[in-house]
């Protein structure tokens, strides 16, 4: 039986399920996409700048930025320190002069990542599109066209749903596993050119990041989706056409695992035996499948033809 999903808009739950799976107090801006999960007071999760060590003692798993030690895990970008625990609160600080669209963009992703695993989520490194409760999600490297891909579609009528992060339940039995949105749009100038889509503010404060949040033709009005199907986009060879290709078997279960947003985390925080439990689990209702294109924008717009006759939307 599938999964019931809010069908009244953003902030609106239906058939008792909630719109977001856990609620945020927060003491800045966390973006637009993160408005359905922000409560004023009695929210499941607080955010607050604070005092947050420069390391953990009894260390159990460790990254050139981050460790993790009974519960906590410590991030550390450059200039900014975010501490996440017990799945109820993200601890921040920043050196001086350091912006608060800066942090916001590092909250967002690694902090957010950590979180949304210490509350038994499972985040991946996607960005998705959606016709009412349907999504489909796309992951590849970083530069891969995730979200220039989800822009290009939504410029075409489909409903963009999510950028980067795709936050899912990973206890979906045999139904499609439910599926969240929480981050705003992210291009490049010349995706910006090639999607047709509303440019706003810089991500970042720092030389030499052009990058921009912006605003996607076709917004989805839901924040609480089904999750059907993962396209991995992979660089194909400019002599030959586009290719989809479904994935199968041992293969299917690697695509999903690489897809995991800060897989080290997910290994630290819910240990190598569970996240792959839950990624077969996942698998066994989600199809996936190759996405091979040429990548230039000369052929950008026969690509995204392609692949929009290709999607169930």
């Amino acid at each position: 039986m599938s999964n019931p999903v809010a069908e009244n808009g953003r902030g609106t739950p239906d058939s008792g399920v909630p719109e977001v799976p856990f609620t945020v107090d927060a003491d800045l801006d966390l973006g637009r996409a993160a408005a359905p999960w922000l409560r004023d007071h009695c929210a499941d999760v607080v955010v607050r700048r604070g005092n947050v060590p420069e390391a953990l003692s009894d260390v159990e798993a460790q990254g050139a930025a981050w460790e993790y030690a009974q519960g906590r895990l410590l991030v550390r970008p450059p200039g900014m320190r975010f501490l996440v625990e017990g799945g109820d609160s993200i601890r921040y600080a920043a050196q001086p002069g350091v912006e608060e669209i800066d942090i916001r963009l590092f909250l967002m992703g690694s902090a957010w990542g950590a979180l949304v695993l210490q509350r038994g989520l499972l985040p991946l490194h996607a960005s998705a599109v959606s016709n009412g409760r349907s999504v489909v999600g796309f992951t590849g490297h970083p530069g891969a066209g995730k979200s220039t891909l989800a822009a290009a579609l939504a410029s075409q009528g489909r409903e963009f749903f999510a950028d980067d992060v795709l936050v899912l339940d990973p206890e979906a039995g045999d139904a499609y596993p439910r599926c969240w949105s929480c981050k705003d749009l992210k291009l490049w100038p010349d995706a910006v050119r090639l999607t047709g889509t509303a440019a706003g503010n810089k991500i970042r404060t720092a030389p030499g990041h052009h990058k921009r949040y912006a605003t996607p033709r076709v917004l989805s009005p839901h924040v609480l989706g089904q999750f059907k199907e993962l396209y991995l986009l992979v660089t194909g060879s400019r002599d030959r056409p586009s290719q989809v290709e479904e994935v199968q078997g041992l293969q299917h279960v690697q695509l999903a695992s690489t897809a995991v947003y800060r897989r080290p985390y997910a290994v630290a925080i819910v240990g190598e035996r569970r996240l792959f439990q839950q990624i077969v689990r996942i698998t066994r209702t989600v199809k996936a499948y190759r996405y091979r294109r040429y990548v230039h924008p000369s052929r950008f717009e026969d690509g995204v033809a392609y692949i929009a006759d290709k999607l169930p939307l």
